[in-house]
């Protein structure tokens, strides 16, 4: 009982011996107590949720045009927290939009609107009926009817709209050619000529480029024939790539009279069309030579369509020589119907020799008494023995007219090469003496005056040699 009260009595008297030895600590724990309640007066859980705080205000946002920043923010916020992948929802967040930005679309709209029912309105305009008969046949529309069908307003609508674009389809010039030379100066026909693939052929290989071979017989052929036609070169490339071939194909300009090229073409139905109409000369008294039908689909009467050369040797040229001197030394009015004689245009040259073949013999047997008396001793053949005149030259067989005529054309030929060959060295002079002269022409002057015509040429010329005999 006695050793119970003494450990009650200790334990009571114990906090106060601590509390008395103690007291400097005490203070301290006092202290450190409120450093902790005033570093504790923010919970936890608020500083997760505070935030970097911008120094944009909204009134300077407001100023700068960024009015709805802030609320694209939020939704962007809000989005994220909807979904998992934030890198894709940045993606796909709005932009901000400036007012200018708002103003730009709006009239942009107004821009799209308005091209809109204007692009109605002016369909609708060229689904009208026609206005008059002449631009029904303007616009090659013979066919379509005036009416409120689809199918009519359809037909009006294409060829309205076609003949907008007849400037780039049409040849540069109604008349592609000047005025024919006077009768007495005037061949009596006019020879086309394609360029490509008849007179010439390019191929290309890595081991050599470009090249170009000219066909065999084309120098014979056109100094031959350029004694009884006008030869008219029409390539169907470019003038800036065919001109300087054509050049050297007739370099003393003897044969080649006009050349013609791709801008003098005409585009129908996607297809390079040469119109022979353009031409500026009776289709009577002309001869195309083509390798492409479709070129000529326009004057098919007049066309011969030769198979395309693939640049190796062969005679089509030369052969070709004594159809197109037939025509043109006959008495023939119209070449057509006899070009529309032939079966195959592309076997001209065969189915001609043929011909002449069974015309040749007709010929014999029509003479048949000529022949049978030639190489006979006669009385003529005395006499020319007593004169000294070769008996070969009196009593010799007589010849067909084709064949006179061909040895009239050869010894034409012969003499004018001949010409050519000793006066080369002038007519190149002559021809740079041009060029410098004429080469002068300004582009203005050439769009606004056009190119010298034939009367400019023969005055500047007169002139010319009335100043150099003043001279001398």
């Amino acid at each position: 009982m006695l050793a119970t009260l003494l450990r009650a009595s200790k334990a009571a008297t114990r906090p106060h011996a601590f509390s008395r030895v103690a007291g400097a600590p005490k203070l301290v724990a006092s202290s450190t107590s409120f450093a902790k309640r005033h570093y504790s007066d923010q919970k936890p859980s608020d500083k997760k949720d505070d935030k970097p705080q911008s120094i944009l205000t909204e009134d300077m946002l407001s100023r700068a045009g960024f009015e709805d920043a802030e609320n694209d923010k939020k939704a962007g916020e809000e989005s994220e927290g909807k979904k998992d992948d934030t890198d894709r929802s940045a993606r796909r967040r709005r932009r901000a939009q400036t007012s200018k930005d708002r103003q730009r679309e709006k009239y942009a709209n107004w821009f799209y609107t308005a091209s809109l029912f204007g692009g109605f309105a002016g369909v609708g305009y060229l689904c009208r009926d026609w206005d008059s008969e002449d631009e029904q046949k303007a616009v090659d529309g013979q066919a379509i009817e005036n009416g409120f069908t689809p199918q009519l307003m359809y037909g009006r609508l294409n060829k309205r709209v076609s003949s907008l674009f007849t400037f780039f389809s049409e040849p540069v010039f109604e008349n592609l050619l000047p005025p024919p030379p006077p009768e007495a100066y005037r061949r009596p026909l006019t020879l086309v000529l394609t360029l490509d693939d008849l007179l010439i052929h390019s191929s290309w290989d890595a081991k050599n480029g470009w090249r170009t071979a000219k066909r065999p017989g084309l120098d014979y052929f056109l100094g031959y024939l350029s004694q009884y036609y006008e030869i008219v070169i029409f390539g169907s490339e470019y003038q800036m790539y065919s001109e300087k071939t054509v050049a050297k194909l007739d370099p003393l300009r003897a044969y080649i009279q006009y050349a013609l090229f791709r801008e003098a073409c005409r585009y129908k139905d996607g297809k390079l069309i040469k119109d022979l109409n353009l031409l500026n000369r009776d289709l009577a008294k002309t001869v195309a030579i083509d390798v492409n039908e479709e070129c000529l689909v326009l004057n098919p009467e007049n066309a011969i369509t030769l198979k395309p050369w693939d640049g190796k040797p062969d005679d089509t040229l030369v052969k070709l020589i004594p159809l197109l001197e037939y025509l043109a030394t006959q008495p023939i009015k119209d070449v057509r119907p006899i070009l529309s004689s032939f079966n195959d245009k592309s076997n001209i040259v065969e189915e001609y020799t043929a011909r002449e073949a069974k015309l040749r013999q007709k010929w014999r047997e029509d003479n048949k008494h000529l022949l049978e008396r030639a190489h006979k001793p006669n009385a003529g053949n005395f006499i020319a023995s007593l004169m000294g005149i070769p008996q070969s030259s009196v009593n010799k067989e007589p010849k067909m007219p084709l064949d006179i005529i061909r040895e009239h054309g050869q010894l034409q030929y012969e003499s004018l090469q001949k010409y050519l060959k000793e006066n080369e060295a002038k007519f190149l002079e002559e021809e740079k003496k041009m060029k410098e002269e004429y080469g002068k022409l300004t582009l203005n002057k050439l769009m606004t005056e056009g190119m010298p015509n034939p009367e400019d040429i023969a005055k500047a010329q007169a002139e010319k040699a009335a100043k150099e005999a003043a001279g001398q």
